[in-house]
């Protein structure tokens, strides 16, 4: 499925724009966020060294980009990092309070500290503002997904409350839409 993924995208991110500066900046991105989806989606976890590298070359490539540079590439890494480095807190603190509530600890938390750093790296790829509209399709897309699956385990009576989903998988979606042409498509519905 990853090796069809990756071929099929390949294709696609060379028909929408064949100059190689386009296509390499293109594949490089999509690689990187094909990999950690993959470990999130079989391990629930996004691993540092990989965003770390990730953060290095998507942070080259954005700021190579004329029509990014340096100031929205860096902008949008830090606001990408601040914004769900706060929802980490935050979700750090529900866990506790519904862990005082159960009297139990949670074994799992609502955002992990690797969806803090890819939301930094997505911030580079995407730029600013692009990252505020990307995180908020990958939010969506979490949500979307989640009353599907807590639905899907109600009816088949294998609901379990806090049940854990990997996030990285629906913040690159969002990052994904961005990068490749859906500001376009979605801002008017956000300045409406």
């Amino acid at each position: 499925m990853v090796e069809l993924t990756s071929a099929l995208g390949a294709v696609w991110i060379y028909q929408r724009d064949p100059s190689l500066p386009v296509f390499l900046a293109g594949l490089t991105i999509v690689a990187f966020f094909l990999l950690i989806a993959v470990i999130d989606i079989e391990h629930r976890l996004i691993l540092h060294p990989v965003s770390a590298t990730a953060a290095i070359v998507i942070g080259v490539i954005g700021v190579l980009d004329p029509a990014r540079g340096a100031l929205k590439t860096l902008a949008g890494g830090l606001a990408g990092l601040a914004i769900v480095l706060v929802l980490y807190w935050l979700g750090g603190l529900f866990s506790r309070l519904v862990a005082r509530v159960r009297g139990q600890e949670l074994d799992e938390v609502a955002f992990g500290f690797g969806d803090v750093m890819l939301a930094g790296v997505i911030g580079l790829a995407v730029g600013w503002p692009g990252v505020i509209l990307a995180l908020m399709l990958g939010i969506m897309a979490a949500g979307v997904f989640s009353i599907g699956y807590v639905l899907v385990m109600l009816l088949r009576g294998h609901y379990s409350a806090f049940s854990p989903i990997p996030y990285g998988p629906f913040l690159i979606v969002g990052a994904l839409l961005v990068y490749f042409g859906g500001r376009d498509l979605f801002l008017p519905l956000v300045s409406n």
